[in-house]
């Protein structure tokens, strides 16, 4: 009730102070400009003053028209969003069941890109890499081979050296499956590690001879990963190498064609590694220490 009062009381106080301010304005300007002319520029504002208000309203009603406009096509452009997000999604489904298949076709390679993302994220690991480059690294190394698709059967079963057209054929595929990843707008990194994940450390490898830390962690992983993977599985065109005779070439490619501290990375998770790891071949077996799956038959 008190507070009541005090804003009662300011403003009258308001209004007294604007009518005795209104008055001696009025007082000055009929002196000076005389009763006539004055009372004439009063009745020029007051039949303007409607004017105003009419102009302000019609301002206020397109500006809300305006507003009621791009509020509707916010919504329409978050609808659109979500359809591309949904198809988006469908289209990386569809990639994933391509890749499964690519997989699934050769009998050799049945669960290779499963086995190398799974050791490329515990190289990663072992790299201190964030959740996010290591989601991006499982991603890149379940479609790191995709582009294989466009690689004649004949080629990928061929159990004798590959011709010059033959490993051109192959080494196509980093290309061909970085720009299949390419369309999906959420798998633009995943795109850049599959097209260097055959680059060499020394330079010398494809498709663009990239060299040392100029080729993305990522596909320096994945390239150790692989390599791994490839070494230890049955290929139409060789047997498994021992885990000894794969560690052995690892390391003794490091600094040529893998980077040393990826190689350090995955001696570092090799016991998390072996354990989930069940095709490695017993002792007994042995065969000649060859990388072969960066070179001819990959």
């Amino acid at each position: 009730m008190r507070r009541f009062t005090k804003k009662l009381k300011h403003r009258t106080i308001c209004a007294i102070l604007l009518t005795a301010t209104g008055g001696m304005l009025w007082w000055g300007l009929a002196n000076y400009l005389g009763a006539a002319r004055l009372q004439g520029a009063l009745l020029i504002f007051v039949a303007l003053l409607p004017l105003y208000f009419a102009f302000t309203r019609l301002e206020r009603v397109a500006t809300m028209q305006l507003v009621n406009k791009n509020w509707a096509l916010a919504g329409e452009n978050v609808r659109l969003m979500e359809t591309l997000d949904e198809a988006e999604e469908r289209f990386v489904s569809s990639l994933r069941s391509i890749a499964e298949v690519v997989d699934a076709h050769d009998a050799y390679a049945n669960g290779h890109s499963k086995r190398v993302a799974d050791v490329a994220v515990k190289i990663g690991r072992k790299l201190n890499m964030s959740e996010k480059e290591l989601n991006s690294l499982e991603t890149a190394a379940l479609f790191h081979d995709i582009g294989m698709i466009w690689v004649p059967h004949h080629i990928l079963m061929k159990e004798q050296p590959l011709t010059a057209d033959e490993q051109a054929a192959i080494r196509r595929h980093t290309v061909q499956g970085a720009e299949l990843l390419d369309s999906v707008r959420s798998l633009k990194d995943e795109g850049n590690t599959v097209l260097h994940h055959h680059e060499r450390f020394d330079g010398t490898g494809y498709p663009y001879g990239l060299k040392g830390v100029a080729i993305p962690l990522a596909a320096r992983v994945l390239a150790v990963a692989d390599a791994f993977d490839a070494m230890t599985s049955e290929r139409p065109y060789r047997p498994a190498l021992l885990m000894r005779e794969a560690l052995e070439e690892l390391y003794s490619n490091a600094g040529g064609q893998f980077d040393p501290r990826v190689v350090e990375a995955f001696l570092n998770a090799l016991d998390d590694i072996t354990r989930e790891n069940e095709t490695m071949r017993p002792e007994r077996i042995r065969f000649g220490a060859r990388l072969y799956s960066m070179v001819g038959n990959c």
